[in-house]
């Protein structure tokens, strides 16, 4: 008889990550990714598994983590990065037997990597250091942080695999994000912003640099957010992504190395996520790539002759994925509700998906619910898709506890894709096996639905956006599923934001669950690392329209809130930074709401150990089985 799914057997999963096929397409490299309690940490390995099927195997096997395998182009060596030491470094391993060998001696360790073309070298990313009199007012507690000034800035190295040495090749007021070698090896071109502060992310630059480290020649100038440049096998091109701005649609785009025009190889596509991935075909004619839709994420081909084709069909995720020199394959990984990510292979003309890997096995065991795409329409007439999740052993007719669960973002989405302990907040499937139902909706402003549907929530947070929200739950409700009087609702950063933001427009909800979340849009502008995003959302600053910036803030309608809510918030925030937090907090301790501050230490916007992800998922099903219904359950 098949169990539910409990919070344990979540951390007992594995995450499948990162495939990577050999240069001559025998082999697919990825990574595993396992909650390590004991550690409290997420321990990642590299595996290795034949393309013609068969056994996978462990290729490294540390305590630390190991990841971003990438082939030398003979394919004799596998190189990669892991935290053995203090600091990420390139490390070397025979993808058959051997232990692994340390490449780059990095002070500041290293962020990116890539082999050159005839694998005697090997370019990366690496912070500047501190000076030794910088080091030394540390030492003498002497040290004063300016704010704006006194940035690590990475930059570009190429270190030779025989004599071990690395030379520095890029330096000055710049900070390089990616890197990308011309097939002849004489050249690289590179990434770069003024800064490494997150809200210069659309100050972006593409320059080209003698791998001798003459000076650098700017392509294209800083201006918009390019990410993920490629250079194909021929050479006449520089593939990267780009979007102008905040909320703009990214697209695929080319220039020749000498300079000139860019050319947009996507420009009808409104639905590529910046940093996604792509890999140019073996003959130059054309990159794939993985596309938002929906709820699903398909793999395309945008030829050079700009046709675009999607080549998988259904309600699955795939990607990210990489191609082999030889014989036409490509790996990829794909997912469901129900399916955790695998390495898939198929011939690169003509998708024919075939499995290669089963890491956890043990879920044919237990009882999970299914992703359930639902649609409905809002009062304005907006049409809205969603995702159910129906309590495992549900029955028709019966009425079940719902809970709303609202996605971050605001241009994020909700798909098709498996929830376990690595990388997600709420158990999903835990909150079905003990009888609630979910609701994930993606509402206006939510990402796979089209510019226009993206920018539908611009100086209208909460607005449309929560009224998309509360249809859906009207449509479950009519349909007999969702019990009225049963209801929660929760959410991370954006989600969080909707969910303060919902209890002070409706008391429909009985408990409410805000995950580093935003209360004051006012002096959130002022505390967060990307005030640049909220300009856009408002198109003001918040000096010039005090009002607009207000009326959408939870904290000016703190009076009306009736929903005993759950607060949890990283102490090192600096997306949504912890006052937001607790600015919540102290309205509804002073109108005496029930409400519980859990504040986790060392965490950011993302929670990084396993034991507090662990407490996140307690404390949610304890909330709500307090106060939706009406017991104490036991977790």
């Amino acid at each position: 008889m098949k169990k539910p799914l409990s919070i344990p057997d979540l951390f007992a999963l594995r995450a499948v990550s990162d495939p990577q096929i050999s240069p001559d397409g025998q082999w697919v490299a990825y990574v595993v990714t396992e909650a390590d309690l004991q550690e409290n940490g997420y321990n990642s390995d590299i595996y290795l598994v034949p393309v013609q099927g068969g056994e996978s195997f462990r290729l490294t096997n540390s305590p630390k983590r190991d990841d971003s395998p990438r082939w030398s182009p003979d394919g004799r060596w596998i190189a990669f990065l892991s935290d053995r030491g203090e600091k990420d470094q390139v490390y070397l391993i025979r993808p058959f037997g051997g232990e692994a060998e340390k490449l780059t001696q990095a002070k500041a360790g290293v962020s990116a990597f890539a082999w050159s073309p005839e694998g005697e070298r090997i370019a990366y990313l690496t912070e500047d250091v501190p000076s030794e009199e910088e080091e030394k007012e540390k030492k003498e507690k002497g040290d004063v942080r300016v704010v704006g000034q006194d940035h690590r800035m990475a930059h570009l190295h190429v270190i030779d695999l025989k004599t071990r040495k690395a030379r520095r090749l890029t330096r000055g007021r710049f900070h390089v994000t990616g890197l990308a070698w011309s097939p002849d090896g004489r050249r690289l071109a590179f990434c770069h912003q003024p800064t490494p502060l997150a809200d210069e992310m659309f100050r972006v630059g593409l320059s080209v640099i003698s791998a001798s480290g003459s000076r650098p020649r700017r392509l294209i100038p800083g201006r918009g957010g390019l990410s993920s440049p490629a250079w194909s096998p021929d050479g006449r091109w520089i593939a990267f992504q780009r979007a102008e701005q905040w909320l703009d649609s990214v697209h695929i785009c080319l220039v020749s190395p000498a300079g000139g025009a860019v050319r947009d190889l996507t420009p009808r596509l409104e639905d590529l996520t910046l940093g996604t991935g792509m890999a140019w075909s073996p003959e130059s004619k054309a990159l794939y790539f993985p596309l938002g839709q929906g709820t699903s994420v398909q793999l395309c081909r945008a030829r050079l002759s700009g046709r675009v084709e999607q080549l998988t069909a259904g309600g699955q995720v795939h990607g990210p994925l990489s191609l082999a020199q030889e014989r036409g394959l490509m790996a990829f990984i794909r997912q469901d509700g129900t399916s955790p990510p695998e390495v898939y292979v198929s011939p690169a003309s003509r998708l024919q998906p075939r499995k290669l890997t089963d890491h956890n096995p043990q879920l044919k065991n237990h009882r999970l619910s299914r992703k359930e795409l639902v649609r409905w329409q809002s009062p304005d007439g907006t049409r809205v898709e969603g995702l159910l999740i129906r309590p495992v052993g549900y029955r028709a007719g019966q009425r079940y506890p719902l809970l709303v669960y609202v996605h971050g973002g605001p241009a994020s989405v909700f798909t098709n894709a498996f929830n376990s302990a690595v990388g997600d907040r709420y158990p999903i499937q835990v909150f079905a096996a003990r009888g609630y139902a979910l609701l994930l909706p993606n509402p206006r402003g939510s990402a796979h639905y089209g510019e226009r549907f993206r920018r539908a929530n611009v100086r209208d947070w909460g607005g449309g956006d929560l009224a998309d929200i509360l249809s859906g739950v009207d449509l479950l409700v009519d349909r007999g599923l969702a019990d009225p009087e049963r209801l929660g609702i929760l959410g991370w950063s954006y989600g969080g934001y909707l969910t303060g933001w919902a209890i002070t427009q409706t008391n429909r909800f009985r408990a409410a669950s805000f995950g580093a979340g935003l209360a004051n849009l006012v002096s959130m502008y002022g505390q967060t690392d990307i005030p640049g995003f909220l300009e856009r959302y408002f198109e003001a600053l918040p000096w010039d329209e005090v009002e607009t910036y207000m009326k959408h803030s939870a904290i000016a309608h703190a009076g009306r809130i009736r929903t005993p809510t759950l607060i949890q918030h990283g102490d090192q925030d600096v997306r949504v930074p912890l006052p937001q937090a607790g600015e919540l907090y102290q309205a509804l301790k002073r109108r005496r709401i029930p409400v519980e501050f859990a504040i986790y230490p060392r965490q950011g916007h993302a929670l990084s150990e396993p034991k507090l992800v662990r407490q996140v998922m307690e404390r949610n099903l304890a909330w709500f089985d307090r106060w939706v219904r009406g017991k104490r359950g036991e977790v």
